[in-house]
């Protein structure tokens, strides 16, 4: 069962001296955003995030660091939140990043992916809640967003 809850992941991946930064295309409004999904019933906050990355992108990471950026979301986007009693109109979404090696492989949430230098990224997103886990992740990583 969805918990309420959602989690975003920031994947990124060193080449050579670059950072770069994974964004998918999602199917159903064409948005670019960060990997995200909900958590589900007895998972931890890390536990769905790493679901959430393996089932959206086949990728698995290393460096986990649950990022301080976090928001809150109407709980009616999400399925099932009329059980949800405890949390009448929000709910949080907490920011993590991880990092990765290889390329993903499409989702049928995705109609594409992108790897991103920081400032093509943070252009591309949409959601302010994205784009400031971005660039709390570039502070820790010492990428200047210009």
């Amino acid at each position: 069962m969805r918990a309420p809850f959602q989690v975003l992941i920031i994947p990124y991946k060193h080449e050579g001296v670059e950072t770069r930064f994974l964004l998918g295309r999602r199917n159903d409004n064409d948005v670019w955003q960060a990997i995200s999904g909900g958590g589900e019933e007895r998972e931890s906050l890390l536990e769905s995030a790493k679901r959430e990355l393996l089932e959206e992108t086949s990728l698995v990471g290393t460096n986990w660091q649950q990022l301080d950026s976090m928001c809150m979301l109407p709980k009616v986007y999400y399925t099932g939140h009329k059980h949800w009693i405890n949390h009448r109109y929000v709910i949080p979404e907490y920011s993590f990043s991880v990092q990765v090696t290889g390329d993903p492989k499409l989702s049928p949430e995705h109609s594409e992916f992108r790897w991103c230098g920081a400032l093509e990224a943070s252009n591309l997103l949409d959601y302010d809640s994205n784009k400031i886990a971005l660039w709390e992740l570039c502070e820790r990583l010492e990428i200047h967003l210009g």
